[in-house]
């Protein structure tokens, strides 16, 4: 479990750029002394900057060879290195949501917090309860205070509400999967015109690797949480992905299962999309 890691700085426009960019050019960038000078930044900012990177897992780290982009970094770097795409900033989602060891409390919110509306304290002792059960272990209440201020702050902290010169709002704001009124978040479905189907066959591709099939609720589960897509909308992205060929949907006879077709695997998902732009 790791809360906190962010040194109180919400991801800013720019930095994973200069992550992924700094670390394709120096596998030492974040064990040396000059990783301010290179990344043009203050030390705790690049601290902060390796924290993002872990929590949207792009590069393996070694005691011995130091950093190294892995195939979703490299990806990002030759494809959308300027995060221009939203489907870059889906796929980024999708990852930091994902990632229970490195950001706990994304993983928890995403995945276990249920609220359709709330305000931060009320969502506070809902995450702290399922911290406890994954950590085994207490930990100081502001850690976590912080860490939510900071997700919430990633996903709904407008431009618009900030200095037109300010890189402090977060990429991740353009997804809209919160929405802020006063001092109370909502959880809404995002905008489909923003939201490709390759993100659900990126996730397809991750499930039924080594499997003939899975249920239909597993990924309809997975959507609703992640993606806060509703029932229909995954139904109909499935149905489309089944007239591409890629699987076939059987919803005969009650069984609601998905069955590989012509399925490729989750990278070769990322690589089909960025070669049809």
């Amino acid at each position: 479990m790791k809360i906190k890691g962010h040194e109180k700085f919400v991801l800013r426009e720019g930095w994973l750029t200069k992550g992924i960019r700094g670390v394709s050019e120096d596998n030492h960038l974040f064990s040396g002394n000059d990783g301010a000078d290179k990344l043009g930044v203050g030390t705790n900012m690049v601290k902060s900057i390796r924290y993002w990177m872990q929590a949207f897992d792009l590069f393996d780290e070694d005691i011995k060879t130091g950093t190294q982009l892995n195939r979703i970094g490299e990806m990002i770097l030759d494809k959308d290195l300027y995060l221009e795409d939203t489907f870059t900033l889906w796929l980024l989602h999708s990852r930091i949501a994902k990632n229970e060891d490195k950001a706990t409390t994304w993983y928890v919110f995403f995945n276990s917090v249920d609220a359709e509306e709330f305000t931060k304290e009320e969502i506070f002792e809902p995450i702290k309860r399922e911290l406890l059960v994954i950590a085994d272990k207490d930990f100081p209440d502001k850690s976590l205070s912080d860490d939510i201020d900071v997700l919430l702050n990633m996903y709904s902290r407008e431009k618009k509400d900030e200095d037109p010169e300010d890189k402090n709002v977060c990429p991740l704001v353009e997804l809209g999967l919160i929405k802020k009124e006063a001092n109370r978040y909502i959880r809404q479905q995002p905008d489909l015109r923003k939201f490709s189907d390759y993100i659900i066959l990126y996730e397809l591709a991750i499930l039924l690797d080594g499997k003939k099939s899975i249920g239909i609720d597993k990924i309809a589960d997975l959507a609703k949480h992640i993606y806060q897509l509703n029932r229909v909308t995954v139904n109909n992205i499935l149905d489309r992905l089944d007239t591409a060929g890629y699987i076939r949907v059987d919803r005969t006879a009650g069984l609601d299962l998905i069955y590989p077709v012509e399925m490729i695997t989750s990278d070769e998902v990322i690589e089909e999309y960025y070669k049809g732009r």
